[in-house]
């Protein structure tokens, strides 16, 4: 069978560029026809190697890819090695998915061997591959780097196969970022050797992610976390216990994109929620949210200065639709650590699900400005704010008018405002940002200099 769908294959290829051929093209109507072309037949082929159409499908085809193998060990460090810890993810992803309705789930490798990456995602699109997940962990020549981050396709020549991408990685991220690992964020990365895609633009730097568009379906590449940072592999990397955690991370964050549900959804049995934000709104406001899970009634929030310290019940939300809260009684400067657990009512009866894990969350101080005239500019100095990674400087021309955010800088004191207009006076305020978890933490405004 799958001799005959080559022969079909290259046959109606022959026909594709004899049907291009066959009358002029010129310049703006030459890249549409091409581009709808390939469109049309590359989404033929995949219906081809799925054998079945399109309105017969149903299932959501997962492909996972556990990074490397064989005699491509992938990075090693701290007496571990990549292709070994993909391979364990991969597999708890594959478990964690397959308890979801309306999903197949294949592996590239289920074992330790070697596979070229352009047969990566040939397979892939054999199985007939709806997303591509490339399992990595991340490594880097020195020892300071740390955190998780997911690449996915640029908005270059399929922009849906990009917007899809960026959603999946996007929900995979926050699922991981929710075990605590810190949150390098979800990125693109275009050629560095000035490769194209068939319309002229750049393409993607990562083969599979690449291959995966250029077959009609997204790949994305997560890179769970640091194998060369001795505090990542302590935290994420270290146990089976901890992979496992890694994976269902990723499953979970799969399902949320694609809206999959478990097959015990109806079972009755209320179950956890997980911490899906935790920022600082300013020095002294923390907002949460979390997932809504089916048959609660409402859910309660508790709070702790440490994370294996006695948990205080802070707020109560009583309607299963309100998913978020903002906890105004803190200090400003304070860890604090967070964990809801659901509940549902039954008369007077309360039944309780398990607390999510707890995450913590650092709420920034505000800081203190000096304003000063230096040769027709003005020259704003604060100290450094623990905890932030960058500052924002706003200004307006009145005390109370609108300010605009003039400057973000990162790693200085400082800031030097050179683009006043004479005989007018300035005023300025100033915040310090750092990361939360799906967001950034923000101090309040420093007190208005001019």
């Amino acid at each position: 069978m799958r001799k005959i769908n080559k022969i079909l294959a290259v046959i109606l290829l022959a026909a594709m560029v004899t049907a291009i051929g066959a009358r002029p093209v010129y310049a703006a109507q030459g890249s549409e026809a091409v581009s709808y072309a390939q469109g049309f037949f590359s989404s033929f082929f995949r219906n081809l190697v799925k054998g079945k159409t399109k309105e017969q499908k149903s299932d959501l085809v997962v492909v996972l890819d556990a990074g490397h193998g064989g005699m491509d060990y992938g990075a090693s460090a701290n007496r571990l090695q990549e292709k070994i810890l993909t391979l364990k993810i991969a597999r708890y992803c594959k478990a964690e998915l397959e308890k979801y309705d309306g999903v197949k789930v294949y592996m590239t490798r289920n074992d330790d061997t070697y596979i070229g990456l352009d047969q990566r995602v040939e397979d892939a699109t054999e199985y007939g591959a709806d997303v591509f997940v490339s399992i990595h962990i991340n490594s880097d020549a020195g020892t300071s780097a740390y955190g998780a981050e997911v690449y996915y396709p640029n908005s270059n020549y399929r922009p849906a196969v990009g917007k899809e991408g960026k959603k999946l990685a996007g929900t995979i991220q926050r699922n991981l970022t929710v075990l605590g690992i810190y949150d390098r964020g979800i990125k693109t990365l275009n050629s560095m050797s000035n490769t194209k895609y068939p319309d002229g633009s750049a393409s993607d730097y990562y083969a599979v992610i690449r291959g995966a568009k250029q077959a009609g379906y997204p790949g994305i590449i997560v890179e769970h976390a640091f194998i060369s940072n001795t505090s990542d592999v302590k935290m994420f990397l270290s146990t089976d216990a901890m992979l496992k955690k890694l994976g269902l991370a990723d499953a979970k964050g799969i399902a949320s994109s694609y809206g999959l549900k478990k097959g015990d959804d109806d079972s009755g049995e209320l179950r956890k929620t997980n911490l899906t934000k935790l920022v600082g709104k300013s020095s002294s406001r923390v907002y949460l949210e979390w997932e809504k899970i089916k048959g609660a009634s409402g859910y309660e929030i508790y709070r702790s200065t440490s994370q294996k310290g006695k948990y205080k019940r802070v707020a109560t939300v009583k309607k299963s639709s309100t998913t978020y809260f903002t906890d105004k009684k803190t200090e400003s400067g304070k860890s604090y650590y967070y964990k809801v657990r659901p509940y549902k009512m039954s008369g007077n009866k309360k039944e309780t699900a398990g607390f999510c894990t707890a995450q913590k969350v650092k709420l920034l101080k505000t800081p203190m400005i000096t304003v000063k005239d230096q040769d027709a500019r003005m020259k704003i100095n604060w100290k450094k704010i623990k905890g932030a990674s960058r500052y924002e400087i706003y200004r307006a021309t009145s005390q109370k008018g609108r300010y605009e955010k003039i400057a973000t800088v990162e790693d200085v004191k400082s800031f030097t405002d050179a683009g006043r207009k004479p005989n007018l006076t300035y005023y300025y305020k100033v915040r310090a940002v750092g990361s939360g978890i799906d967001g950034n933490t923000y101090s309040s405004y420093s007190k208005i200099k001019w």
